[in-house]
């Protein structure tokens, strides 16, 4: 008798216990942004298990204001290891999430989640892999080359995306891929809408795409939709009287 309780208690307490490779994580949820943050790594999750990955399981840091989590080889580690993700956090929403991956072959599928779960009603793994996976073939056939998009942070009406990779950036060797995503300035926007697109033509569908830009690949590396302004000041300013000295 005495046998059967001790494994009945074992087993209550094995259920008890989170399954493995899913973290319980320190989530604070005193604004918006942080509740909108835990609601989207949590799609993220789901899409990281299709793909066989592992889930986000370490919180490093959270505030009002940021908040810090990897992936991790052991649960609720106590520093990043090979993927890292920042998110900078506005009182309502999220303003900004940047993923790090130091593995060019994971970081496809890491970074198709993260698409995945800002549109997770209307994108496939497919198309959310597409960029991705370009990115990514451009590291490992050049390792020694680095890239990077020109950033704006400005939130617009849907998300944007910023790629970029770092060789040998702290001097061990090591190379990072970057993608850096923009959310949208309105905390009531939801994933799905607009048809999925994405604003700097990073991730679009079929009938996105204008004439002269065939499919998912464009001939000059998705460039046709960034715009480059230099500002120039005002006629009557002290830089304007500055630049006008003989």
């Amino acid at each position: 008798m005495a046998g059967k309780l001790t494994a009945l208690l074992l087993a209550l307490m094995l259920a008890l216990l989170p399954a493995a490779g899913e973290a319980s994580l320190a989530w604070k949820q005193r604004t918006p942004a942080q509740k909108r943050l835990k609601t989207y790594i949590e799609q993220v999750d789901v899409f990281l298990d299709e793909a066989g990955e592992w889930p986000i399981n370490s919180l490093f840091e959270i505030y009002d204001s940021f908040a810090v989590l990897g992936i991790t080889r052991e649960d609720n580690a106590e520093m990043p290891e090979d993927v890292e993700i920042t998110a900078k956090l506005l009182y309502e929403t999220i303003n900004t999430v940047e993923l790090r991956v130091s593995d060019p072959e994971r970081f496809p599928e890491i970074a198709a989640a993260f698409l995945r779960a800002l549109y997770p009603d209307t994108m496939t793994r497919e198309e959310a892999l597409l960029v991705p996976a370009q990115k990514a073939q451009k590291v490992l056939m050049n390792p020694e080359d680095s890239f990077a998009d020109e950033m704006d942070d400005l939130a617009g009406e849907r998300p944007r995306v910023f790629y970029a990779y770092f060789p040998n950036e702290y001097h061990d060797g090591v190379g990072w891929m970057q993608m850096t995503i923009v959310f949208p300035l309105r905390p009531e926007w939801e994933g799905g809408v607009q048809n999925g697109t994405m604003e700097n033509g990073e991730a679009y569908y079929e009938d996105d795409v204008t004439e002269g830009y065939e499919g998912y690949f464009s001939d000059d590396d998705f460039t046709h939709l960034e715009i480059f302004a230099t500002p120039t000041p005002e006629p009557d300013s002290a830089a304007a009287d500055e630049m006008n000295k003989p």
